[in-house]
């Protein structure tokens, strides 16, 4: 096993927030299953006593806080949450409200910015849900979405099929660059 690799894994974990398959690890960081599973073991001891700690299943493994120190997150996310949105996350939730379903990537593609926290604080808002798994993930607008823009349908926001269109078009010009 490469000497380094826990810490690779662990600053994936940290900079992508959210969950990552043993699979998805062991292709970016071009080593075998074992290999990653080995480092996240090793990744594991050595963040005990720490605030943060590996959560894993058979298939993933997401870099969370600590229970200890659950209240103190708790007090923070009540905090942002009744926040107004900030312009990153306003921008997010209408590409996500004129595009139901479009993914984490096309989503960056779009914006041209990493949104990954963004799409963390909009799903802990309910404001928008993920649905699928790994790279099949699509973020869909939540219930709550559509009263917070004061609509009962995503097709009464202003323009819909036209802007929907545009984004339709953008990504399909993406498409056909890659």
């Amino acid at each position: 096993m490469n000497n380094n690799l826990p810490q690779q894994i662990e600053s994936l974990l940290f900079a992508l927030a959210e969950a990552q398959s043993y699979k998805s690890l062991a292709s970016r960081l071009n080593v075998s299953l074992e290999e990653v599973k080995e480092a996240v073991s090793v990744l594991e001891k050595s963040l005990e006593g720490h605030a943060m700690v590996l959560a894993q299943n058979d298939q993933e493994v997401s870099m969370v806080t600590h229970s200890d120190y659950a209240p103190l997150i708790e007090t923070i996310r009540k905090e942002e949450l009744s926040k107004e949105l900030s312009k990153a996350s306003a921008e997010t939730l209408s590409i996500i409200a004129y595009q139901a379903g479009i993914s984490k990537a096309q989503i960056e593609f779009i914006r041209g910015v990493n949104v990954s926290y963004t799409l963390r604080a909009l799903s802990m808002r309910g404001l928008v849900e993920a649905r699928g798994s790994g790279r099949a993930v699509g973020y869909y607008p939540s219930l709550q979405m559509l009263e917070h823009f004061g609509v009962s349908k995503v097709e009464e926001l202003p323009h819909f099929v036209e802007t929907a269109e545009k984004i339709t078009k953008l990504l399909a010009q993406d498409n056909q660059e890659q």
